[in-house]
């Protein structure tokens, strides 16, 4: 795998799946990487110093994507800084404090949907957009994303970060088609529920068992949670030029817990 950039802003790149992009696209030659936090300082410092041992500069970059303003003051930072933004990853989330409510949709407060939009779909319109203009020479765009929010409204509670995730998804083929004449890709990923060192490590212990446990049942078809290393390994293949010509499309990183079927029994799907 060849990536041939040398410059990466990878919001929310503090901890989590960020931090395991970032530094995936350190290993792989990338040489300049803006690192992003909103208030765990500490936190970004030590993904800095994670670059650095394997062999690429990292800078700070500090602000609250939600702001408009701030979010695309953040990608002209990280250029100033860098010397360029040939790769933009949105990978930021807000603490689940701040977007979750375990309530009906229909119950969900106005200013939690709000955040999650701002957030997420804003932020990216913001961000993405403002990063093309640094890419002179071609560049990645990619966003994290939950496809089965987009599709399904099972999970109730989700119903802002869901739909704000579907519509980054959907805004990423309209700047698929915009960009692609500079040699531009957009792109997204869809990670499968990760570990505990992600979001969901920011839920009750029984949250947590109970995902490994439906994950490991076979609901999950390799029969283990995603972690961010498997995250950030697609990241760094569709930032490779061996990627060059795959654009518009949203990747499911989830071990094949998209293909199963809700309305049957597992044992009916998968006969031991």
């Amino acid at each position: 795998m060849q990536i041939r950039f040398n410059t990466a802003l990878i919001t929310g790149s503090s901890r989590g799946i960020g931090r395991a992009i970032a530094v995936k696209l350190a290993t792989e030659g990338v040489k300049k990487i803006a690192v992003h936090y909103r208030t765990q300082k500490a936190e970004a410092e030590t993904t800095v110093a994670q670059l650095r041992n394997v062999g690429a500069m990292g800078v700070v970059v500090h602000g609250d994507v939600s702001d408009a303003a701030v979010a695309e003051n953040i990608v002209k930072e990280a250029a100033e800084k860098l010397g360029g933004c040939d790769i933009f990853i949105h990978s930021v989330i807000p603490p689940m404090a701040e977007i979750y409510e375990h309530t009906l949709s229909t119950e969900v407060p106005l200013a939690k949907w709000q955040l999650a939009f701002d957030s997420q779909a804003r932020a990216f319109f913001v961000c993405a957009r403002t990063a093309a203009t640094y890419m002179s020479g071609g560049g990645r765009i990619l966003a994290l994303t939950y496809t089965p929010g987009g599709r399904t409204g099972g999970w109730q509670p989700w119903v802002g970060m869901g739909s704000a995730k579907a519509a980054i998804d959907s805004m990423s083929r309209y700047f698929a088609v915009a960009l692609g004449r500079h040699g531009i890709t957009v792109n997204t990923v869809s990670p499968g529920f990760s570990d505990e060192t992600t979001v969901l490590g920011q839920t009750p212990q029984a949250v947590q068992d109970a995902v490994k446990d439906w994950a490991e049942s076979g609901w999950t078809p390799m029969r283990r949670r995603c972690t961010p290393a498997d995250v950030a390994d697609v990241c760094a293949l569709l930032c490779s030029d061996e990627a060059r010509f795959v654009t518009g499309q949203a990747v499911a990183v989830d071990g094949g817990s998209s293909l199963m079927n809700p309305d049957l029994p597992l044992p009916l799907q998968v006969p031991a």
